[in-house]
Protein backbone atom coordinates (compact mmCIF):
# COMPACT_ATOMS: atom_id res chain seq x y z
CA UNK A 1 0.00 0.00 0.00
CA UNK A 2 2.75 2.39 0.91
CA UNK A 3 4.57 1.70 -2.33
CA UNK A 4 1.40 2.26 -4.36
CA UNK A 5 0.68 5.56 -2.57
CA UNK A 6 4.23 6.80 -3.23
CA UNK A 7 3.95 5.93 -6.91
CA UNK A 8 0.59 7.67 -7.16
CA UNK A 9 1.92 10.86 -5.52
CA UNK A 10 4.95 10.85 -7.78
CA UNK A 11 2.76 10.52 -10.86
CA UNK A 12 0.53 13.32 -9.65
CA UNK A 13 3.47 15.64 -9.09
CA UNK A 14 4.81 14.91 -12.56
CA UNK A 15 1.44 15.70 -14.04
CA UNK A 16 1.27 19.03 -12.19
CA UNK A 17 4.79 19.88 -13.31
CA UNK A 18 3.84 19.16 -16.91
CA UNK A 19 0.81 21.40 -16.69
CA UNK A 20 2.91 24.20 -15.19
CA UNK A 21 5.37 23.98 -18.05
CA UNK A 22 2.64 24.47 -20.64
CA UNK A 23 0.53 27.01 -18.73
CA UNK A 24 -0.31 30.26 -20.57
CA UNK A 25 -0.57 33.81 -19.17
CA UNK A 26 -3.97 35.01 -18.17
CA UNK A 27 -5.88 36.70 -21.01
CA UNK A 28 -4.95 40.41 -21.42
CA UNK A 29 -6.08 43.11 -23.82
CA UNK A 30 -4.36 45.38 -24.64
CA UNK A 31 -0.71 44.39 -24.01
CA UNK A 32 2.01 47.01 -23.56
CA UNK A 33 5.66 47.23 -24.63
CA UNK A 34 7.65 49.80 -22.63
CA UNK A 35 10.56 51.63 -24.31
CA UNK A 36 12.87 53.44 -21.90
CA UNK A 37 14.40 56.63 -23.31
CA UNK A 38 17.39 58.25 -21.60
CA UNK A 39 18.17 61.86 -22.56
CA UNK A 40 21.78 62.57 -23.48
CA UNK A 41 22.06 66.34 -23.12
CA UNK A 42 23.17 69.12 -20.79
CA UNK A 43 21.90 72.61 -20.09
CA UNK A 44 24.31 75.21 -21.41
CA UNK A 45 24.38 78.99 -21.75
CA UNK A 46 26.90 81.31 -23.42
CA UNK A 47 27.56 85.04 -23.47
CA UNK A 48 28.77 86.25 -26.86
CA UNK A 49 29.25 82.62 -27.85
CA UNK A 50 31.58 81.64 -25.03
CA UNK A 51 31.71 80.93 -21.30
CA UNK A 52 33.80 84.00 -20.45
CA UNK A 53 33.31 87.25 -22.35
CA UNK A 54 34.88 90.65 -21.70
CA UNK A 55 32.84 93.73 -22.54
CA UNK A 56 33.72 97.41 -22.71
CA UNK A 57 36.60 98.78 -20.64
CA UNK A 58 35.25 101.77 -18.73
CA UNK A 59 37.46 104.81 -18.13
CA UNK A 60 36.02 106.34 -14.97
CA UNK A 61 37.33 109.78 -14.09
CA UNK A 62 36.14 109.81 -10.47
CA UNK A 63 32.69 111.38 -10.74
CA UNK A 64 30.79 110.05 -7.68
CA UNK A 65 28.02 107.58 -8.56
CA UNK A 66 28.52 108.08 -12.28
CA UNK A 67 26.68 105.49 -14.38
CA UNK A 68 27.82 103.73 -17.54
CA UNK A 69 25.66 101.63 -19.86
CA UNK A 70 26.18 99.19 -22.71
CA UNK A 71 25.15 101.50 -25.52
CA UNK A 72 28.21 101.38 -27.76
CA UNK A 73 29.82 98.56 -29.71
CA UNK A 74 28.43 95.13 -30.46
CA UNK A 75 25.34 93.93 -28.63
CA UNK A 76 25.98 91.38 -25.88
CA UNK A 77 24.03 88.21 -26.62
CA UNK A 78 23.03 85.36 -24.31
CA UNK A 79 22.20 82.04 -25.92
CA UNK A 80 20.82 78.64 -24.94
CA UNK A 81 23.40 76.61 -26.84
CA UNK A 82 22.25 73.27 -25.48
CA UNK A 83 21.10 70.94 -28.25
CA UNK A 84 17.68 69.89 -26.94
CA UNK A 85 17.01 71.10 -23.40
CA UNK A 86 14.94 74.15 -22.54
CA UNK A 87 16.26 76.20 -19.64
CA UNK A 88 15.54 79.17 -17.43
CA UNK A 89 18.10 81.96 -17.00
CA UNK A 90 19.16 83.61 -13.76
CA UNK A 91 21.20 86.79 -13.29
CA UNK A 92 23.51 87.66 -10.42
CA UNK A 93 26.77 89.44 -9.60
CA UNK A 94 29.28 89.55 -6.74
CA UNK A 95 31.98 91.76 -5.30
CA UNK A 96 34.35 92.98 -8.01
CA UNK A 97 37.63 91.30 -8.82
CA UNK A 98 40.54 93.59 -7.95
CA UNK A 99 43.12 92.95 -10.64
CA UNK A 100 45.95 94.74 -8.82
CA UNK A 101 45.72 94.16 -5.08
CA UNK A 102 43.12 92.94 -2.59
CA UNK A 103 40.69 95.85 -2.36
CA UNK A 104 37.64 94.76 -4.35
CA UNK A 105 34.60 96.99 -4.47
CA UNK A 106 31.53 95.67 -2.67
CA UNK A 107 28.17 95.29 -4.36
CA UNK A 108 25.75 97.79 -2.83
CA UNK A 109 22.79 96.45 -4.84
CA UNK A 110 21.34 99.93 -5.27
CA UNK A 111 19.85 101.78 -8.22
CA UNK A 112 20.28 105.27 -6.73
CA UNK A 113 23.63 105.70 -4.92
CA UNK A 114 26.55 103.71 -3.50
CA UNK A 115 29.32 104.39 -0.97
CA UNK A 116 33.11 104.24 -0.83
CA UNK A 117 34.59 101.24 -2.67
CA UNK A 118 31.10 100.16 -3.67
CA UNK A 119 29.36 99.64 -6.99
CA UNK A 120 25.97 98.59 -8.35
CA UNK A 121 24.99 96.83 -11.56
CA UNK A 122 21.71 96.29 -13.37
CA UNK A 123 20.89 94.16 -16.40
CA UNK A 124 17.90 93.59 -18.68
CA UNK A 125 17.11 91.35 -21.62
CA UNK A 126 15.79 92.49 -24.98
CA UNK A 127 14.85 90.88 -28.27
CA UNK A 128 17.57 88.93 -30.07
CA UNK A 129 17.18 91.48 -32.86
CA UNK A 130 18.25 94.40 -30.66
CA UNK A 131 20.76 96.29 -32.79
CA UNK A 132 24.31 97.08 -31.79
CA UNK A 133 24.13 100.22 -29.69
CA UNK A 134 20.42 99.64 -29.12
CA UNK A 135 20.61 99.22 -25.35
CA UNK A 136 19.15 101.93 -23.08
CA UNK A 137 21.49 104.84 -22.34
CA UNK A 138 22.75 105.32 -18.80
CA UNK A 139 20.15 108.03 -18.14
CA UNK A 140 17.26 106.15 -19.79
CA UNK A 141 14.03 105.63 -17.86
CA UNK A 142 14.41 101.86 -18.30
CA UNK A 143 16.90 101.75 -15.42
CA UNK A 144 14.41 103.44 -13.08
CA UNK A 145 11.83 100.72 -13.66
CA UNK A 146 11.96 98.61 -10.51
CA UNK A 147 9.68 95.99 -12.07
CA UNK A 148 12.27 94.75 -14.56
CA UNK A 149 15.54 96.56 -13.79
CA UNK A 150 16.26 95.82 -10.15
CA UNK A 151 19.89 95.81 -9.01
CA UNK A 152 21.70 92.49 -9.27
CA UNK A 153 22.79 90.74 -6.07
CA UNK A 154 24.88 87.66 -5.34
CA UNK A 155 21.65 85.63 -5.16
CA UNK A 156 20.59 84.47 -8.64
CA UNK A 157 17.15 85.73 -9.71
CA UNK A 158 15.29 84.23 -12.66
CA UNK A 159 14.50 86.04 -15.88
CA UNK A 160 10.72 86.06 -16.30
CA UNK A 161 8.05 87.86 -18.30
CA UNK A 162 8.50 90.71 -15.81
CA UNK A 163 11.91 90.44 -14.10
CA UNK A 164 14.78 91.61 -16.37
CA UNK A 165 12.39 91.76 -19.36
CA UNK A 166 12.71 95.27 -20.84
CA UNK A 167 9.49 96.05 -22.71
CA UNK A 168 11.26 98.81 -24.62
CA UNK A 169 13.59 96.35 -26.34
CA UNK A 170 10.97 94.53 -28.40
CA UNK A 171 12.47 94.82 -31.88
CA UNK A 172 11.59 92.33 -34.68
CA UNK A 173 13.41 89.17 -35.63
CA UNK A 174 10.74 86.78 -34.41
CA UNK A 175 11.45 87.13 -30.70
CA UNK A 176 10.39 89.46 -27.92
CA UNK A 177 11.85 90.84 -24.72
CA UNK A 178 10.23 87.98 -22.78
CA UNK A 179 11.36 84.36 -22.34
CA UNK A 180 10.39 82.07 -25.24
CA UNK A 181 7.80 80.31 -23.09
CA UNK A 182 5.87 82.98 -21.20
CA UNK A 183 4.14 80.40 -18.98
CA UNK A 184 7.20 78.50 -17.70
CA UNK A 185 9.76 81.31 -18.31
CA UNK A 186 11.93 78.86 -20.24
CA UNK A 187 14.25 79.52 -23.17
CA UNK A 188 14.23 77.13 -26.12
CA UNK A 189 17.45 75.83 -27.69
CA UNK A 190 18.88 78.45 -30.06
CA UNK A 191 17.47 78.57 -33.59
CA UNK A 192 19.28 80.92 -35.96
CA UNK A 193 16.28 81.09 -38.27
CA UNK A 194 13.78 82.35 -35.70
CA UNK A 195 15.99 83.88 -33.03
CA UNK A 196 14.49 81.81 -30.21
CA UNK A 197 16.92 80.75 -27.53
CA UNK A 198 18.82 84.04 -27.74
CA UNK A 199 18.40 87.47 -26.20
CA UNK A 200 20.28 90.75 -26.10
CA UNK A 201 21.72 91.58 -22.68
CA UNK A 202 21.97 95.23 -21.67
CA UNK A 203 23.59 96.53 -18.49
CA UNK A 204 24.28 99.63 -16.44
CA UNK A 205 26.90 100.02 -13.71
CA UNK A 206 27.19 102.70 -11.03
CA UNK A 207 30.61 103.85 -9.83
CA UNK A 208 31.53 104.41 -6.13
CA UNK A 209 31.10 107.70 -4.29
CA UNK A 210 34.85 107.52 -3.62
CA UNK A 211 37.67 104.95 -3.64
CA UNK A 212 40.75 104.21 -1.54
CA UNK A 213 42.90 102.84 -4.38
CA UNK A 214 43.15 103.16 -8.15
CA UNK A 215 43.23 99.40 -8.64
CA UNK A 216 41.58 98.10 -11.80
CA UNK A 217 38.28 96.43 -10.96
CA UNK A 218 36.36 93.79 -12.90
CA UNK A 219 32.57 93.69 -12.58
CA UNK A 220 30.96 90.35 -13.41
CA UNK A 221 27.42 89.62 -14.55
CA UNK A 222 26.71 85.92 -14.11
CA UNK A 223 24.13 84.19 -16.31
CA UNK A 224 23.13 80.78 -14.93
CA UNK A 225 21.08 78.16 -16.77
CA UNK A 226 18.58 76.26 -14.63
Amino acid sequence: MKTRMTKWLGAALLAVAGLAGTAKAAPTNPADLYILVTVAGNKSVTVNGTQFSTSTTLAWGGVPNQTFASVAGATTTVQNNGSILTEGWELSTSATFDQTAATPWANAASTTSVGTNQFAVQAVFGSSATAAGGCPAAAAADWNNSAFASALTNAPVQYTTVQYADTGLNTGGGTTWEPDNVVTNQMLPFNAGTGVGQRALCWRVMMPSSVTTVDTQEIVIVVTAL
